[in-house]
């Protein structure tokens, strides 16, 4: 791989930088999202970097020429994201220090908190303007009073010292409100690239479950990271569930080789082996997605589904689970599908099964991704982050100011 060279961090003054932070560049919609972000900044002339902890992942080629990387992390390195994040809090505020950008916006919720702690640590909390880019729910699965009681704890913890806040979507950033009454949430919502869907849909994709006649089973897919929030172990017992119109699924997406090797064990439990396809990380989703019958969500918790968007915008008919939070602003913006129970796999069969007999028209479904135009989506973010800028600016020259939200 061509590496591009290594952005030192130089002690500045008044650095007018915008930094967009992630962990690293694994394929998530987080990090797909914060890409898009620097690149509409870079080409709206706004001078914006993308910083990671580790500059690696399958998505770093999507980066720009014309967005710089900065790489935060040291030496020091644990196998373990989550670990290794906390590591590496003390270099994210070395760096914060000595490089001193205008205003850090933390791409995901997986950094917010790392984030606050090491703006905290960098004596640069002044200086610089904290933002927080809320890309998940804090409530993972079935509400219930202890987990809301921990999810409000943790939306406290994660965005109670960011200047501002950005959800995804409008009922996240009623969650995180709720946490924090006296912040304001604002939302700009996912968008999708429809010409590069446009461009993409046609290319070649071949796979035996897609060589059948319209009399043929259904094929099913669903997309994202092999982890316990996409919920795929439910979707695969529902598989279980469908074996009398037999129903395939391919499953779109990476995770670890113990998550995968859970999940085909799962499928050969449930006999569904034969009808079910992982096809990994795929850089061109949308070849499959336009040759399926119809998109399934089994999240137990989102924030708002890239996913979800993108299979709209290739004509599919979608069947999501109503988690928190987002997917119902999708399937009922149209209706452009069939909400599931969480974590009920009987409930989401029969949805499944519902959807596939409502018989949606292709081009509805791909007209109806319209309203998540990502040019629309990015002209938001250039514009949001052009004013925090100046604020942050603003304040920089300001004698004594303070941020609210402050953590030291």
């Amino acid at each position: 791989m061509n590496r591009r060279p290594r952005v030192e961090p130089q002690l500045q003054n008044n650095n007018p930088i915008i930094a967009i932070g992630n962990y690293d560049f694994r394929p998530s919609g987080t990090v797909v999202k914060s890409i898009e972000i620097a690149a509409a900044c870079a080409k709206a002339g706004l001078p914006v970097e993308l910083w990671v902890v580790r500059d690696e992942g399958a998505l770093r080629a999507r980066v720009p020429a014309s967005v710089p990387i900065f790489e935060t992390g040291s030496a020091m390195r644990l196998h373990n994201r989550g670990l290794d994040l906390a590591l590496n809090i003390p270099a994210l505020a070395t760096a914060l220090r000595r490089r001193r950008p205008t205003l850090f916006l933390s791409g995901g919720n997986h950094l917010h908190l790392a984030a606050r702690i090491a703006l905290g640590l960098s004596g640069r909390r002044r200086s610089i303007q904290l933002g927080a880019r809320a890309s998940n729910s804090a409530h993972h699965g079935k509400a219930t009073r202890w987990q809301a009681l921990i999810g409000a704890w943790s939306n406290r913890l994660k965005f109670g010292g960011a200047d501002f806040i950005v959800a995804v979507s409008h009922a996240l950033a009623a969650e995180i409100q709720t946490a924090l009454p006296q912040k304001k949430v604002g939302v700009i919502a996912n968008g999708v690239d429809l010409a590069k869907v446009d461009r993409l849909v046609s290319a070649p994709f071949a796979h035996h479950f897609l060589d059948k006649g319209s009399d043929g089973p259904p094929v099913l897919v669903t997309m994202g990271r092999i982890v316990r929030q996409k919920g795929f172990d439910l979707l695969v017992s529902a598989l279980g569930s469908l074996r009398d119109i037999g129903a395939r699924l391919m499953i779109i997406g990476d995770g670890n080789p113990d998550q995968v090797a859970a999940l085909k064990s799962l499928a050969e439990e449930k006999g569904v082996t034969d009808r079910l396809a992982l096809l990994g990380y795929q850089d061109n989703p949308f070849a499959i997605l336009s040759r399926a019958d119809l998109f399934v969500s089994a999240s137990r918790w989102e924030g708002a589904s890239n996913a979800l968007i993108e299979a709209l915008a290739c004509g599919l008919p979608i069947v999501a689970t109503d988690c928190p939070t987002g997917n119902r602003e999708v399937v009922e913006a149209g209706p452009y599908g069939t909400l599931a129970p969480v974590e009920d796999v009987e409930g989401l069969a029969d949805a499944i099964r519902a959807e596939l007999a409502s018989h949606r028209s292709k081009e509805a479904q791909s007209a109806g991704a319209r309203r998540w135009s990502l040019d629309h989506c990015m002209s938001e973010w250039v514009l949001l982050l052009r004013v925090e800028s100046r604020c942050a600016n603003a304040a920089i020259d300001t004698e004594g100011s303070t941020r609210p939200g402050e953590l030291f």
